[in-house]
């Protein structure tokens, strides 16, 4: 392409654009080299059946048309070698084209010649290449040729001694095809226009439990360039009806009954696409599918009476969409210009704007998902910790009734005991508190040292429980991250409160293995065990609902494993657990 053409053409084009238009002029190059190639072999055809009725000296003519020929396959051969994104030389061609035809013309009956039909194939092409300024230009270049060689030809353009008749009617006839073309030209570019604005830019995603209709009618302006645009929607599981009017850039959502405008249009169109030119009127027209379109003739108003009034409808493209039980309409109102592309635009746009309420419908289920597991693992965590070391505190409280007789020493000492056990978990208490609260949840990736921590669970569990508490770390120096240790302490209070509650346990070994891809804990105790002998594995015990209930859940939100098996006179309780990496 010339420097000419592309500062001429290409001036403030984005790159998804340039790409675009450099695809369409390759393509349109290879179309016109072969029209141009079948025009000059005419053209030959043409020049001998010219010199057998009116005999001229061929040679000159044959050797330019020859010549022609010969370009224009070698054009040829180059466009379809050519690269898309390497399109040059557009402009070259084509003048040489308009060159090329006045010269036939001018050498055999001048605006008469039969070679006026070439000067078609230069609009068509020029308009291919640049759209209505192309046949804008190309046009007027065509005019001045037929009105120069027509004045040439006769002296006298509109002498009515001469035969003009001919030439004047070409002029029309390029006149008429010029003007058409520009439009068509026109219209082309504001399609392309539309379309590159659709694929350009997306609409923003949906934050929070908010239905995006702000985000989902500021795309829909964008696109289709309009000042007002309304998006009527209702839940099949909510009770109402929600409005959103976008104007000049300001969104404005209204929550409304659901019987606010009894129908938004009549039943026969629930579920199509309307060109509405006159909505006060109920002039519309109505897409049948497959591109093809009605007037609407019902007896009944198309569209909601209080919907025109409300929102002052006058013109309007209107769309239909659902999301699951959720339908929704979306009226464009007042486009700069009604035609039937911009139905297919506008659904375009729907289906854009219906992926983003299916979002937002799959963020409210996974926000709701979400806050049913956090509950879920907060009453766990409040059943192991808290609710465990109050039922060991009312236990030493039941224990000290019988002491009444015993000295004040003995008694103040369990005392003491008790309330240290209280402040302890009162300690924990907030911690976990704490640990709820926004911008908290990178603390659980801090390491802290295994040792010091089950040293500490161990002297609170034989507190608590009043039994022999033995702890073994394998290997003894060991760090995890916070929130995985938090969860072992918690499985390790959990299960030795299942051995002395339920299993009558006096003793309870806890040994804890870690390695490079697992974590092994595992919690002996004497007491008389679940009720079952030999080893259950954790599917049986997911599948028959057997074991400790919080152990399992717990187990399982970390993808580990639990079994459960008695050995000799102890109940062994075997957690794994994968290790973070």
């Amino acid at each position: 392409m010339s420097q000419r053409d592309r500062h001429a053409n290409e001036r403030d084009v984005p790159p998804g654009r340039m790409v675009w238009t450099n695809t369409f002029r390759a393509r349109s190059d290879k179309v016109i080299a072969i029209g141009r190639i079948m025009l000059a072999a005419g053209s030959i055809c043409i020049a001998w059946l010219d010199s057998m009725q009116a005999p001229l000296p061929p040679e000159p003519m044959y050797a330019l048309l020859v010549a022609y020929f010969c370009y224009a396959v070698i054009v040829a051969i180059l466009a379809w070698r050519t690269e898309i994104a390497t399109v040059r030389g557009t402009f070259i061609r084509h003048v040489i084209d308009i060159l090329a035809f006045a010269a036939f013309m001018s050498m055999t009956d001048g605006a008469s010649s039969p070679f006026f039909v070439l000067i078609p194939f230069t609009l068509l092409s020029a308009t291919l290449h640049w759209r209505w300024r192309g046949a804008f230009w190309s046009g007027l270049v065509c005019l001045l040729i037929l009105l120069y060689l027509g004045y040439f030809d006769t002296r006298d353009l509109f002498d009515p001694d001469a035969d003009t008749t001919t030439n004047v009617s070409r002029l029309l006839f390029i006149f008429v095809a010029a003007v058409l073309l520009i439009w068509l030209g026109a219209h082309q570019e504001a399609v392309r226009a539309e379309l590159l604005r659709l694929v350009q830019r997306t609409p923003a995603l949906p934050q929070g439990r908010e239905w995006p209709a702000a985000a989902a009618l500021e795309y829909a302006a964008h696109v289709m360039l309009v000042k007002r645009a309304l998006l009527i929607w209702s839940d099949g599981e909510e009770p109402w009806t929600y409005v959103a009017l976008w104007k000049n850039g300001v969104c404005k959502v209204t929550q409304m009954p659901p019987d606010a405008f009894e129908f938004w249009t009549d039943k026969t169109l629930q579920q199509r696409s309307l060109l509405i030119s006159d909505a006060a009127r109920g002039r519309l027209l109505v897409h049948k599918g497959d591109g093809r379109f009605d007037w609407w003739t019902g007896e009944r108003p198309p569209l909601s009476p209080a919907l025109v009034d409300t929102f002052s409808l006058t013109s309007a493209v209107s769309v239909h969409f659902e999301v699951g039980d959720l339908q929704a309409r979306l009226f464009l109102l007042e486009p700069p210009a009604l035609t039937l592309d911009d139905v297919a635009i506008t659904e375009i746009i729907a289906d854009r704007i219906k992926a983003l309420f299916e979002q937002a419908m799959l963020v409210r289920r996974l926000s709701d998902e979400a806050a049913v597991e956090e509950r879920i693992r907060i009453g766990r965590d409040l059943h192991d910790g808290v609710l465990q070391t109050l039922a060991g505190t009312a236990l030493q409280l039941q224990s000290l009734r019988p002491m009444g007789q015993q000295p004040p020493d003995d008694l103040e000492e369990r005392l003491t005991a008790i309330q240290s056990m209280l402040v302890d978990e009162q300690r924990e208490l907030r911690t976990f508190i704490r640990a709820l609260e926004p911008g908290r949840e990178h603390g659980n990736a801090a390491e802290v040292q295994l040792e010091h921590q089950f040293a500490v669970l161990a002297d609170r569990l034989m507190l608590q429980w009043q039994i022999d508490v033995d702890v073994a770390l394998d290997p003894a120096k060991v760090r995890l991250p916070m929130g995985l240790t938090y969860e072992l302490a918690r499985m390790t209070s959990e299960a030795t409160a299942n051995a002395v509650r339920h299993g009558h346990a006096q003793k309870v070994r806890i040994k804890l293995r870690t390695d490079r891809e697992a974590i092994t804990l595992t919690v002996d105790d004497d007491g008389v065990g679940f009720g079952f002998g030999g080893r259950v594995e954790h599917a049986e015990l997911e599948h028959k609902k057997m074991g400790p209930r919080s152990l399992r859940e717990r187990t399982a939100a970390r993808g580990g494993r639990l079994s459960i098996d008695r050995i000799a006179e102890w109940t062994r309780v075997m957690i794994m657990l994968p290790m973070p990496r």
